[in-house]
């Protein structure tokens, strides 16, 4: 015997599913880069190559001669 209340069909979200899934891992790509970018630049800042008193300043501005 079945119960008295019939359950409503759920509706087919694999379409919705795939999208979302596509957007999470495309938010975990950036994610994985902006990291990978904040330890480059945490890097080079440590090393002195960037930074206010780099002496491998950009063109044009401070620098050896600066």
């Amino acid at each position: 015997m079945g119960g008295i209340f019939k359950q409503p069909k759920q509706p087919d979200n694999s379409a919705l599913e795939a999208e979302l899934e596509a957007k999470r891992k495309e938010e975990e790509e950036r994610a994985a880069e902006l990291e990978k970018k904040q330890k480059s630049y945490k890097r080079r800042f440590s090393k002195g190559v960037i930074g206010s008193r780099s002496l491998f300043g950009k063109a044009g501005g401070r620098g050896f001669f600066g």
